[in-house]
């Protein structure tokens, strides 16, 4: 028996959402409201998906539930942007209304081939007519596709695979699929957790999208985690990437430190073999909110990363802005590539430099201190350090000591606390600040520390102190109110 909650049909959506909006008013004056990011008119927000272009527009869509800031049963919101700056918003895409996704139009991905844009998502379906543990039983995982051409107007869904579909041995958490094209053939690529509590990626294949064989998983010899979920393949410069999200993965000292982890393994397979490589897991953030990224190719070639500025089951949360009627946010979209070291790293994309204003630059020996807006990005470049202390707004303090860069959140994390990674040696950081959130990519993006932030945001300033400390400061403020 399946829950009895009715499906969100496109007519309830416009219905209900007349109603609010008072809440979409009192969401828009929040001083907390982001300047530069994607974030929710109202309710809740997570997952990116179908992140795509198409002509000279990207598409952004999203998990979304408009009109509980909590959570709940979700559908895909959608946003257009032309530029990563300005962002529109989109009647939402996809509901939860059919028998396949009555519970959640749960993550997916685009797939382009001659002008149509493929949409697999994973249908949530959950049962409540008795006890159920939800992980071999109790709930129904399904892949449906949509299609279109403009983004706005699709198809008909239709059902592609179902818990039956999968290997035998299979929990009832499969999902998230990602559509790869080799040599004439198709591939995807699902998220899973096996009945032993051992995280993998499952890979299919299929010659005409619809019909779709099981070939192998991806996985490490030793158990790590019970869930990867958001699987991406990333190929840059012929290195080949898996990302995921495994759950369940034990703290080790300062690394995966939270509820959950998000970064990649480095993998070597040819597509249609029945063997591969991979290394070991290495974390895409060090922070405390970044959480199923997905990748696409944008038409200049590159890969672009945007990730969900949240992080599920976490012992923190976003109170100051649940109140107000919304929570979360998507990251401002990077650009991936490759070090010469071989590490998959993360910058910016280049059009958010059109977001500075007003700049101040000067070299600097030990000290420094400026005033800054609440909306900054400070580049500060070092030719010489032992150890030091960067303090970024109010009470957060970026810390280089005895090889450890620790971000400190003071009393200004609503219940975060302290992150860290682990460098040799400090070259260059970045810091994009917005109105509740940080950015902070060290060593031109080889680690970044993305968090949420709820300080006064009066009396705002960086300072750095430190001894045999010589650099280069580079300050712009940022004003580009969505």
């Amino acid at each position: 028996m399946k829950e009895e909650k009715k499906p969100m049909t496109k007519a309830e959506y416009q219905h209900r959402n007349q109603t609010f909006n008072e809440i979409r008013e009192n969401v828009r004056k929040d001083t907390y409201r982001l300047q530069y990011h994607l974030q929710p008119p109202i309710g809740w927000l997570n997952d990116p998906n179908g992140l795509c272009q198409i002509g000279d527009t990207y598409h952004i869509y999203f998990q979304y539930t408009p009109f509980n800031p909590e959570g709940g049963t979700g559908l895909w919101g959608h946003m257009t942007t032309k530029d990563f700056i300005h962002y529109d918003e989109q009647e939402p895409a996809i509901y939860p209304d059919s028998i396949w996704d009555a519970n959640g139009a749960y993550s997916g991905s685009a797939y382009e081939e001659e002008g149509n844009y493929y949409f697999f998502y994973t249908g949530n379906i959950k049962y409540t007519d008795k006890e159920y543990d939800y992980i071999s039983d109790g709930r129904e995982q399904n892949v449906i596709l949509i299609t279109t051409k403009d983004g706005f107007d699709f198809s008909e869904k239709k059902l592609i695979m179902t818990n039956e579909d999968f290997p035998k041995d299979m929990s009832k958490h499969v999902r998230d699929p990602q559509i790869i094209k080799r040599n004439g053939k198709y591939y995807m690529i699902l998220g899973a957790r096996d009945l032993k509590s051992k995280g993998s990626v499952l890979l299919f294949e299929s010659e005409n999208l619809i019909q779709w064989n099981y070939k192998l998983r991806f996985t490490t010899e030793e158990t790590f985690g019970y869930m990867w979920e958001c699987p991406n393949w990333v190929e840059i410069n012929g290195k080949q990437f898996l990302i995921a999200c495994p759950q369940g993965v034990k703290q080790e000292e300062i690394n995966f430190a939270n509820k959950y982890q998000c970064g990649y393994f480095p993998v070597e397979y040819e597509f249609g073999e029945e063997s591969y490589t991979i290394q070991p897991f290495k974390q895409l953030d060090r922070g405390f909110d970044f959480y199923a990224p997905q990748v696409f190719q944008d038409h200049q070639g590159r890969s672009i990363l945007i990730g969900w500025m949240g992080m599920p089951d976490s012992e923190y949360g976003n109170e100051p802005t649940v109140q107000k009627g919304w929570q979360h946010a998507l990251t401002v979209p990077r650009e991936l590539y490759v070090t010469e070291k071989g590490i998959l790293a993360q910058r910016p994309v280049k059009e958010l430099e059109k977001l500075r204003t007003k700049k101040k630059e000067f070299h600097f020996q030990d000290t420094f201190c400026e005033e800054v807006p609440v909306s900054f990005e400070l580049d500060i470049t070092l030719s010489e350090h032992k150890q030091f202390i960067l303090s970024i707004r109010e009470g957060v303090k970026l810390q280089y000591a005895q090889g450890i860069l620790t971000l400190d959140m003071d009393q200004y994390g609503n219940g975060r606390t302290t992150r860290g990674v682990k460098v040799d040696n400090i070259k260059n950081i970045k810091i994009l600040s917005d109105a509740s959130s940080l950015e902070i990519f060290i060593n031109d993006g080889e680690e970044v520390f993305t968090t949420r932030i709820y300080d006064s945001m009066s009396q705002l300033y960086c300072k750095i102190s430190a001894c045999s400390l010589k650099g280069k400061l580079e300050l712009f403020e940022i004003n580009n109110r969505i």
